[in-house]
């Protein structure tokens, strides 16, 4: 497989370069000649970049037609990639490309876009008494490459069509990405995290008594509103009480004097954060639960040896753009005390007890949010949930649904508007993404706002599906990705309805593609009639 080759004056042997000189007047032009399809066509060189290897897997472009292949990262940049011999009909084909296919990166009107291509040609400078007007039997086919003219290549005339740029990025489906000169109209932040190295750190950031705190995620088991806190049994500084969790109880501490951050905490808050400590189980009084963020460890401060809290067991300050400096709590040195372990083992012992006997239990997580109504997705069907970034790169197909392409932690992740796909209005902007891993794809879920995290404990064997959604033929994917479930026994059965993201992604890609729900599909009894 031959390098790639940057189409740029530097790569044009020097003879061709005079007299490419020689004849830039006005009514000269030059141009790259591509082959595809067994055709050529010529883009003005000035808009060719370079030509690199096609990747063998693209993120797919949900709802988009079939030369529309997808996209890929060439150096931290997006690229949308065409099919120009599908999209001038030169090729009826629908399946993947092969490896060893070529991809031409186009620089128009300070966007990017990747034409895949079978052969690159040369360069031809064309006198404009030399170009033939066109006319086609369809009107789109005429503005997509109104002229041609005759190319001489090892010894053989051969007829390029003009590609005019314009009339391509009219149609429908056809999107580019911002180029490097422009990045700062997109965010910066949000290339800043395709950047993400591939060992990820992420922290819960939680605030109390003003203080926002960052607590590593491996510690992090679950949120719950703290509605009731019983006083608690014994006199010591940090510990706050009992709340309920389910059956039993749950000993809940302030995290700033756990910290070593204050020595006293009599705030009212209302959520308890579940963590584990060194093998126990605890609860960490929060007044709001701000956002999951990931951080680089390097970029987190000491504190200085003249800290007011020197002593305090924090790995040190790290700071985001949106939610400003906190303190992340340093795993090993936290809670050290034993009398806190002691307490929390005491009422941790608890949790396990109040089972049937030999009765197999799991954990089941929910995810509720809003999209102009109230939904549940399975937890293990997404990848991460992230706020709306405020630059990506749009579609021209948005009424579909599919809004556009954002490039995040070293992938092309395709953006869907659920709200659309839901036939709800969706006048005010999506907040959060929820997105969904396919393989080795990315589907991100425009969505009002993401609520908060249910898990129920309940036996392994309680999940029952009610209701699998329409599966006919031709139904729309939005449909065939909906299940009625009961989870639980007893008193603690819950019937709830969901939305199997994950089914969704892959039909929206490929609606032939076989596909199941995670966890429910998995581990659940379908319902007699």
């Amino acid at each position: 497989m031959p390098p790639p080759a940057r189409l740029t004056p530097t790569a044009v042997p020097a003879a061709l370069l005079a007299r490419a000189s020689d004849m830039s007047h006005h009514d000269t032009s030059t141009y790259g000649v591509l082959g595809i399809g067994g055709s050529n066509v010529a883009l003005p060189i000035s808009t060719l970049r370079e030509v690199a290897d096609l990747p063998e897997a693209l993120t797919p472009a949900p709802l988009a037609p079939v030369w529309s292949l997808g996209a890929f990262m060439l150096r931290d940049e997006m690229i949308p990639v065409i099919d120009l011999a599908r999209l001038l009909q030169l090729d009826d084909g629908t399946g993947t490309r092969n490896a060893g296919d070529r991809v031409a990166i186009v620089h128009w009107q300070s966007g990017v876009v990747g034409l895949r291509v079978d052969a690159i040609h040369g360069i031809m400078p064309v006198a404009r008494e030399r170009l033939q007007t066109l006319e086609h039997h369809d009107a789109r086919t005429t503005a997509l490459i109104p002229a041609a003219f005759n190319f001489s290549n090892d010894g053989e005339d051969r007829l390029v069509y003009v590609l005019e740029l314009e009339a391509l990025f009219a149609l429908d489906g056809v999107m580019r990405s911002l180029s490097a000169g422009t990045v700062n109209d997109i965010g910066v932040n949000d290339l800043e995290h395709s950047r993400t190295p591939r060992q990820r750190h992420r922290a819960l950031v939680i605030e109390c008594l003003g203080v926002h705190l960052s607590l590593p995620a491996a510690m992090v088991r679950e949120i719950q509103p703290l509605e009731k806190l019983a006083p608690p049994v014994i006199e010591i500084d940090g510990y706050m009480g009992t709340a309920p969790l389910r059956k039993s109880q749950m000993a809940v501490f302030c995290p700033l004097i756990l910290a070593r951050l204050e020595k006293r905490c009599k705030a009212s808050a209302g959520l308890m954060v579940v963590v584990t400590v060194r093998g126990q189980l605890m609860g960490l009084a929060a007044t709001r639960v701000l956002r999951m963020i990931d951080y680089d460890p390097a970029g987190v401060m000491p504190l200085a040896d003249n800290h007011d809290n020197a002593n305090a067991t924090v790995a040190g300050i790290m700071t985001h753009p949106e939610l400003g400096d906190s303190l992340l709590l340093d795993e090993s040195r936290f809670a050290t005390d034993q009398d806190f372990l002691t307490i929390a083992a005491m009422y941790a012992g608890q949790q396990e007890k109040g089972h049937t006997q030999g009765e197999v239990y799991r954990r089941f997580a929910f995810v509720h949010y809003d999209a102009f109504g109230q939904y549940v997705t399975p937890l293990e069907q997404l990848d991460e949930v992230i706020a709306m970034p405020e630059g990506f790169t749009p579609s021209t197909n948005a009424q579909e649904g599919w809004a556009g392409t954002l490039p995040h932690r070293d992938h092309a992740v395709s953006l869907i508007d659920l709200r659309r796909l839901l036939n709800t209005p969706h006048n005010t902007p999506a907040t959060d993404v929820l997105i969904v891993a396919c393989g080795d794809y990315r589907v991100g879920f425009m969505i009002d706002n993401a609520r908060h995290i249910e898990y129920l404990d309940a036996p392994a064997n309680s999940l029952i599906i009610r209701w699998r959604g329409e599966q006919e033929p031709d139904t729309p994917p939005i449909e065939q990705c909906k299940r009625l479930i009961v989870v639980g026994t007893g008193a603690n059965k819950k019937v709830m309805s969901v939305l199997c993201l994950e089914t969704l992604a892959t039909l929206l890609v490929d609606i032939n593609a076989e596909h199941h729900c995670t966890m429910i599909d998995a581990a659940s009894q379908v319902a007699s009639a």
